[in-house]
């Protein structure tokens, strides 16, 4: 089935026409990658997402920042984890040279600031780290300062990792859906249950028929689990926070990260090429705004760099979210059978999300295999890895010729493929005058990624992606419209995502209609 929402009526007939051994419910990083373990196995598999994939993480890229290690002291296991991931993972993970900065006594000046800035060049941000070393001399003079440390950020964009994993499944002929809420999932028997649902487009409710089902919903999501089992369930996630600071009021030349400080959190500081992304996490039960968080951080940034003033009226805000306490990696791969036919999954963190997978694709198959005795494969998740074709650099390209590499490799689309989608563009832009790379990705992405709501989309792009954007009403407004021809919206939804729209771009200071 086509990753698409272009007809979402044949799409829900041909849902309720198959049978399904597992449904996976929950369309982020965990389900997508428990999805792609089970169809590799064999089984006929469905993901369920009420909203857009990888919506909890569409914003924002994960800082791998271990709280109480450096990279340098993690075991070799996790290393060789870390490399395995941006080995195949291509442009979506990349390990960042930084300095790491525990800032309680001393803060960074300008003296310190010049002596570093010669080691973290502009080039060398996208280089392996280790290409990036210390001299003899470095190291003293860094000693000597007693509060730097050279280490590694490893960062990975899970919200295009999730969208690749979903794509690649529905290569194998897994089906996925977005925008469709699961109501309710009732037992009809050993090895058969219904599981209710909602389109939230359409506002249809059918009924879908499964063997197992995955719960997949995420660490802040228990509500599934407790109408199944029928008693509380406590998990307790920490709070991702992250911001990005124009370069106009933030500029640095190499990661930071601040501990230790007087503020009791881990503060990052990452240069990308639209400014500088700003992240610290707070544990769950921390009842706090959004902006009370940044006037903290903003505080101890002002603090450990004193020559910077940050004038928050021009950060743009991304949307909190959940992920998994850096705490739990001793044990990280609970999960628990909240009845016969479901298994609810509490996720992992992103180094283990492979090795996670497959201990829950072992799982589902060792119940088939004792209910049925049915043998499924067995998972070996080292050579089951979505990696990103290896694209050949020409010589001397050209800005538009770079642009266009950059988005062949983001996508994973290949040359015929992206031709004709220009020339469907090139066809389009007099009624629809969008950028003409922009205008790509966004055909693009409602054709193959399942993009159904304008918002979402929006969110997608301000993800710190490949070309930099500027962020105008008339071309939000083409986006508008385009979608409302492509899908097919009716007056009322039109209406209503425009309103999504605006609101989405008032809340985060961007300049709206």
């Amino acid at each position: 089935m086509k990753l698409t929402n272009t007809n979402r009526e044949e799409t829900m007939r041909q849902l309720l026409e198959t049978s399904y051994d597992v449904i996976v419910i929950g369309g982020g990083l965990t389900g997508a990658s428990i999805l792609f373990d089970l169809q590799m196995r064999g089984l006929k598999t469905l993901l369920i997402e009420k909203n857009d994939y990888a919506s909890g993480a569409s914003e924002s890229f994960d800082l791998l920042v271990y709280d109480k290690n450096t990279y340098q002291t993690l075991p070799k296991q996790k290393k060789q984890e870390l490399y395995q991931l941006n080995q195949n993972l291509g442009r979506a993970f990349q390990f960042l040279p930084a300095i790491e900065l525990i800032a309680a006594e001393i803060p960074v000046t300008s003296e310190i600031t010049k002596k570093l800035r010669p080691l973290f060049k502009k080039r060398a941000i996208d280089k392996p780290v280790a290409s990036v070393k210390l001299s003899l001399t470095q190291k003293q003079q860094f000693e000597a300062v007693g509060t730097l440390i050279h280490t590694t950020v490893p960062v990975i964009d899970t919200a295009r990792v999730t969208i690749d994993l979903i794509k690649a499944s529905v290569a194998l002929n897994a089906d996925a859906i977005n925008y469709v809420m699961v109501t309710d999932v009732n037992r009809l028997g050993d090895d058969l249950c219904s599981v209710f649902v909602e389109d939230q487009v359409t506002g249809e409710i059918n009924v879908i028929h499964t063997k197992k089902v995955v719960n997949a919903t995420g660490l802040d999501s228990p509500e599934l689990h407790n109408r199944i089992q029928k008693k509380p369930l406590t998990l307790t996630p920490r709070k991702k926070y992250q911001w990005l600071v124009p370069k106009s009021e933030l500029t640095i030349n190499f990661p930071v990260i601040i501990k230790q400080g007087l503020y009791s959190y881990t503060v990052t500081l990452i240069p990308r090429d639209q400014g500088v992304l700003v992240s610290t996490v707070r544990p769950s039960g921390a009842i706090l705004s959004t902006k009370a968080v940044l006037l903290e951080v903003k505080a101890e940034i002002e603090r450990v760099l004193p020559e910077i003033t940050l004038d928050i009226n021009h950060v743009f805000t991304f949307k909190t979210t959940s992920e998994v306490d850096t705490d739990a990696e001793k044990t990280p791969f609970n999960f628990y059978r909240s009845s016969h036919n479901v298994l609810t999954v509490t996720g992992s963190s992103i180094s283990n999300y492979r090795q996670y997978a497959e201990k829950i694709g072992d799982e589902v198959t060792k119940q088939f295999k004792s209910e049925s005795a049915i043998l499924y494969e067995q998972s070996n998740t080292k050579t089951r890895i979505v990696s990103a074709d290896v694209l050949k650099e020409w010589t001397k390209p050209s800005k538009d010729e770079a642009k266009v590499l950059q988005l062949m490799n983001r996508y994973q689309i290949d040359q015929l493929h992206f031709e004709r989608l220009s020339r469907d563009v090139y066809r389009l832009l007099d009624d629809y005058p969008i950028p003409r790379h922009l205008f790509i990705e966004l055909l693009y992405t409602i054709e193959f990624e399942g993009v159904y709501k304008a918002s979402d989309f929006i969110q997608r792009r301000l993800r710190l992606g490949v070309f930099d954007y500027s962020i105008q009403g008339p071309i939000i407004l083409q986006i508008i419209r385009f979608m409302e021809y492509r899908l097919a919206w009716t007056k009322e939804e039109r209406s209503y995502y425009e309103r999504e729209v605006n609101q989405f771009m008032t809340e985060r200071r961007l300049l709206g209609f």
